[in-house]
């Protein structure tokens, strides 16, 4: 390759390093990224407490019919 062409590679490579870390220290929401709705935990803790009521309402059934 020429040095020309090897400089703006290079320079166009650097650029592109440049860019992605200042998109990833950005706080808000980039164009077309998905973003979550409710925090992980709130989520975990919610599904978790939806099994055991779903639980409890099945030994509540069995009882019943039993």
């Amino acid at each position: 390759m020429t040095r020309t062409r090897d400089f703006h590679r290079f320079h166009r490579w650097t650029a592109k390093l440049r860019r992605r870390s200042l998109r990833s220290a950005l706080p808000e929401p980039r164009e077309g990224e998905l973003q979550p709705t409710h925090p992980v935990s709130e989520v975990r803790c919610r599904e978790w407490q939806r099994d055991q009521l779903h639980d409890l309402t099945e030994l509540e059934e069995r009882e019943a019919i039993a």
